[in-house]
């Protein structure tokens, strides 16, 4: 939810996210398939707070989470819900960009929504006061990173990494960005963080959507080392799960 990656290319498209949290937050629960055949979600769950930051559903829509706006921001005391329950409330609208346009957001924290729905890509920013949507370019490469935990200059460093990266010729696969994570060791304003066991990255979401075929979503652990895979099929075939552990 601190570090969003959007790769397309001539057959899929990737979507990665890397969660930055607390490690003493209770454990998150691996990307399981919930709801009917009519509306299925693919998606972690924090037991915390119920939600999720990053997921697909069976329509092919997938929603990924960054914690606040453009600036960082004043946390309050208390809000009216988490902003991973909005996330499963859009992931189960048939129209998620007018269903986020319509809510009322007044007593949520701020946050930013990158939706991919019906081949478009939208960024959706709540800023505490007002909504800001803004249509991206699907064909090309697009990097995120969270204002709450990165100022101005670290996103620019962090955007010059990424982008010399993907001019180099190499797979685009979940080693390949692992390898490109692990490249920058900076524990503060790098890709995989540890800022005093306070905020540390826990977990590496890899969704390999597939336009005709549904999506793979890979979620690696770093707090076991282990990565689950799970599969999830659109509406329009038959869809079915399989998860496996990988050692």
């Amino acid at each position: 939810m601190c570090t969003v990656i959007y790769y397309p290319s001539e057959k899929k498209k990737i979507f990665v996210s890397l969660r930055d949290e607390n490690p003493a937050r209770a454990k998150a629960k691996k990307p399981s398939l919930i709801g009917d055949k009519t509306n299925q979600l693919l998606i972690p769950v924090d037991p915390m707070g119920g939600g999720s930051w990053a997921g697909i559903n069976n329509s092919g829509t997938v929603i990924i989470l960054l914690n606040g706006g453009f600036e960082k921001h004043q946390a309050g005391l208390s809000y009216s819900r988490s902003r991973g329950l909005i996330v499963k409330e859009l992931l189960s609208e048939p129209m998620p960009v007018l269903s986020w346009l319509l809510m009322n957001l007044n007593t949520v924290e701020p946050f930013t929504l990158i939706v991919y729905s019906e081949g478009h890509l939208f960024q959706l920013v709540w800023d505490g006061q007002s909504k800001h949507k803004k249509i991206l370019n699907p064909s090309i490469p697009h990097i995120f990173s969270s204002s709450t935990l990165y100022d101005l200059p670290s996103k620019k460093i962090r955007q010059e990494r990424f982008f010399n990266w993907i001019k180099e010729e190499h797979a685009v696969n979940t080693e390949s960005f692992k390898a490109f994570f692990n490249r920058y060791q900076d524990p503060l304003n790098g890709f995989l963080i540890n800022r005093d066991n306070k905020i540390k990255t826990l977990s590496f979401s890899f969704i390999e959507y597939k336009t005709y075929d549904g999506a793979q979503y890979t979620y690696h652990d770093f707090a076991d080392n282990r990565s689950y895979e799970s599969t999830i099929q659109f509406s329009y075939q038959k869809e079915e799960l399989t998860s496996n552990t990988l050692c």
